[in-house]
């Protein structure tokens, strides 16, 4: 999936931006306030419908203006296609694909498989366990047709349980606790498979990205080694007590055990306590590669967005990770304050656009 053409009206400091893009990677470069984030943002815009940013859409359109509109046009093995993304001030938002309007943002999120690397990429090893979650369960939309239904299946029972403890409502519980436990056993189940499958794929990233790393991972299914069922039923006094499941997929996790110089250690906690920054970066862009590469097997090409690249890493790191993109043949659009400061073997290798005050200038 590439992005031929973006077009972008009175999106924050960008006025009017208006670029044709090429397969591989783009570098936008410039100073801060420059406008560089914003146009990857447009991005995530026609992709997923929403910022990667957090506030509400409405404040990212231009002070001078009443609506903000970003168009792009894809590139894909099937042909082309083409996204729309307009918000007037105080009107609901507009996202067409070929000119139709968008219901589901999962059609859009199977239509352009993107991968996002911004500051906070550390969350993903060093964050709560949602995050990890989310990542393996975007990859289970692209692996199973049937994941989507699975898992709104079983967010609505455990909504339809956690509303009974909460409202007092116990004589439903053993009806809500028979269809809980084959919901759940039918996610842990494509959670399990699609791991699997993916594991091997970072495994392989982690080696080239951060080879002086070890790492083993393990999926936590959010319940113990035996059968669902029993635990919800030894659970239940605690869920009465407390109005809330505090079991199954909903608390599901990928650990992580991480170690230097053949000394393992394990737990988030470890992870924390053994690495720097820079390498928490590092190994969660493995992970996020490792989805890339996974979902490339599967016939899915993803674009990638990376926010000042080459943040916290020293250049063998960025090269590497520079080095990995190519190899899997991903498009990715990539920001940064100065080229020079990224290393120079790669600055003939991407095509240049720089900002300044929220428009492109001569680079």
């Amino acid at each position: 999936m590439n992005l031929d053409r973006l077009e972008v009206d009175h999106f924050r400091i960008l006025e009017q931006v208006e670029l044709d893009l090429q397969p591989g990677i783009s570098l936008f470069t410039g100073p801060n306030g420059a406008g560089k984030t914003s146009l990857l943002e447009t991005t995530h815009l026609l992709a997923r419908g929403k910022s990667f940013r957090r506030g509400s859409v409405e404040s990212q359109i231009h002070h001078a203006a009443d609506t903000l509109t970003v168009r792009g046009r894809f590139s894909h093995q099937l042909g082309t296609m083409r996204v729309d993304f307009a918000k007037r001030r105080s009107e609901p938002l507009e996202l067409q694909r070929d000119r139709r309007r968008v219901e589901r943002v999962s059609d859009m999120v199977l239509a352009v498989p993107l991968q996002t690397f911004l500051p906070d990429l550390a969350e993903l090893v060093l964050g709560p366990p949602q995050q990890r979650r989310r990542w393996l369960d975007i990859a289970l939309l692209y692996a199973d047709p049937t994941a989507l239904q699975t898992m709104a299946h079983y967010r609505h029972v455990l909504r339809q349980r956690n509303a009974a403890l909460r409202l007092r409502q116990l004589a439903q519980l053993d009806a809500w606790d028979v269809e809980m436990s084959a919901s759940a056993t039918a996610v842990t189940a494509v959670r399990m498979q699609c791991f699997a499958a993916m594991a091997e794929h970072v495994k392989a990233c982690v080696l080239e990205l951060c080879p002086e790393l070890e790492i083993s991972m393990s999926i936590y299914s959010g319940y113990g080694e035996g059968e669902f069922a029993v635990e919800l039923a030894q659970q239940r006094a605690r869920d009465v007590k407390l109005s809330m499941t505090h079991t199954g997929p909903h608390r599901a996790d990928i650990r992580i055990r991480i170690g230097v110089s053949n000394s393992l250690r394990s737990g988030t906690t470890a992870v924390a306590t053994r690495l720097s920054q820079g390498q928490a970066r590092a190994l969660a862009a493995a992970f996020k590669l490792g989805q890339v590469r996974y979902l490339k097997s599967l016939g899915f090409e993803s674009l990638l967005l990376v926010d000042d690249l080459g943040s916290e890493w020293d250049g063998a790191h960025c090269d590497r990770f520079l080095a990995l993109v190519r190899e899997l043949g991903s498009q990715a659009l990539c920001s940064a304050v100065d080229e020079a400061a990224l290393p120079a073997k790669w600055h003939r290798r991407w095509a240049r656009f720089r900002l300044a005050q929220g428009r492109l200038v001569n680079p």
